[in-house]
Formats: C-alpha cells, structure tokens, sequence
C-alpha cells in the first residue's frame, strides 16, 4: 500500500480538484491519501463522493498556518474518526474572510511599490484560501514572467509581504487539541534553523514527516527525532499539481509505517 498524508487543491493553493487530485492519486497507484489544504476544510464535504468514484480512501485533515520567531511553520492536521470537527469548520470560516483581506492589501502593495499587473476579480475567484501561492500564479500570468521569478514578490523579502497569520504554533497546537486532530510537524527540513524544529516539537505534536520530497530532507534524522521525542513518523508528498511541488505518490507510507497512526484516527485500513 502507498499512504501519502499531505496534499492540496484549489480549497487552498493546489490547481486541482478533489476529484482531478484522486484521479492522479489512482494513477499513481496511492491506495490512501490525505486532503490537507490550509487552513481549509471546504474540500473534505466532496470526500465522499470522490471516494465512491474512484475507489479509493481519503483522510480528512487540513494545513495549520503558525509562527514561530517569524518563520513560517505548518501543522498537518488529521480528523479523527475522519469527521470534520465543528471547530474547524469555523476556523476555516473566519480564515477565508482574513485571508481575502491580506490578499487584497498585499497585491495593492505589489502594484504601487513594483508596478506590475493583477486580475483581482481572477485571483479572489482562484481560491476560498487565498495564499500567497495564487498571487504569484496570478503575477506569473499577468506579467509574462516565470513562477521562479515571480515567487520574490509574495517572498519574505518582498516589501510588499503581509504575513499570513498572526498564529503561534502553540495557539496552533491549542485548536488542534481542542478539536481532537492528530498533530504533524509539516516538512520540517524547510524550516530555516534546525534548533527551531527541537524547540517547535516541544510543544507536544504527535508525529513528524520524515519522509518529504526536498533535497533539504534528512530522513534518517528526522527518524531520530521522531524517536526522541516519541513521535509517530508520516510521509506527504505536498501536492499542489503544479510544477513546483512535488506529484502526489512521490513520498509516501506503507501499510505497516502506517498502522500506529491509523490506529490513533480510527482509521480502518
């Protein structure tokens, strides 16, 4: 069995449907994987339907956007019972209306410091979660530049950057816990100081993703971590099915890697 537990759609930043999403996964021969958009449960009411079409398993979970000592940092959050905790619900909720706001105020920004063009009505229908993913999509397009060039412009060191959250990871991991997810400490290898990942796992997650597909990862160590502080280890691929993010199948468990956290969901396998 291939299990990948982390992967987007166009609920958040991904280009795909939930349906398009599952048809790759099948080709791709994934037998189970995890819809996991930012901060973004939207996709999760289609699970049922794409399950039935394609025959194939989907976890419910989403992405929690945090901070930490200003560095970016993402929890994967798996549903437990596979059921949409009402708190989640909510959260997503008030996320789609803050997310429109900063989105609208960082592409004014974009255009008076820098210059350059932006189909708002295009870029506010792209997404319920607008990340900074889709206005840089949108400048790419708009611009006749590449994404590689246009990613300075959504970029920290942009001066038109608006952080997209004012969450902690402890604030994060405190709406996890309330609403019952299972915690994961997303690609931790793009998390700029390695100390930071000690420090950040002290917050108490359930497991880490050993298993990512960046030339940055060191699986082997992130099992030692995982180990050390009595972490669970999982697998995603971060499938956004664009070219810059890896396809979904590309990092994934098997049946027995899996079993400890299927277990904590109540997951039948």
């Amino acid at each position: 069995m291939k299990i990948d537990l982390h992967n987007h759609t166009k609920h958040s930043d991904g280009i795909l449907s939930l349906d398009e999403l599952a048809y790759r996964a099948k080709k791709n021969n994934v037998d189970i994987f995890a819809l996991t958009d930012h901060d973004s449960v939207f996709g999760t009411f289609e699970v049922d339907e794409v399950e039935r079409k394609y025959q194939i398993r989907i976890i419910k979970g989403l992405e929690l956007s945090t901070l930490y000592k200003n560095e970016s940092i993402h929890i994967v959050c798996l549903f437990k019972n596979n059921i949409v905790p009402k708190g989640m619900i909510d959260f997503s909720n008030y996320i789609v209306d803050a997310r429109k706001k900063r989105a609208i105020e960082m592409i004014n920004k974009i255009h008076d410091i820098y210059n350059l063009n932006i189909n708002i009505d295009e870029l506010l229908s792209d997404s319920q979660v607008i990340t900074r993913a889709n206005i840089q999509r949108n400048i790419a397009k708009n611009n006749n530049m590449t994404l590689k060039d246009a990613s300075f412009y959504v970029s920290s060191k942009s001066k038109a950057y608006i952080p997209s959250t004012k969450m902690t990871v402890e604030e994060g991991i405190k709406l996890a816990r309330e609403n019952n997810c299972f915690t994961i400490l997303a690609h931790p290898c793009l998390i700029s100081n390695p100390q930071y990942v000690r420090e950040i796992l002290n917050y108490g997650f359930d497991g880490i993703e050993v298993r990512y597909p960046s030339s940055k990862n060191d699986e082997e160590y992130f099992l030692k971590l995982a180990k050390e502080y009595n972490l669970l280890p999982s697998a995603g691929s971060d499938c956004h099915g664009d070219s810059t993010h890896a396809d979904i199948g590309t990092a994934t468990l098997n049946e027995i890697e899996f079993l400890p956290i299927a277990n904590k969901l109540g997951f039948e396998i």
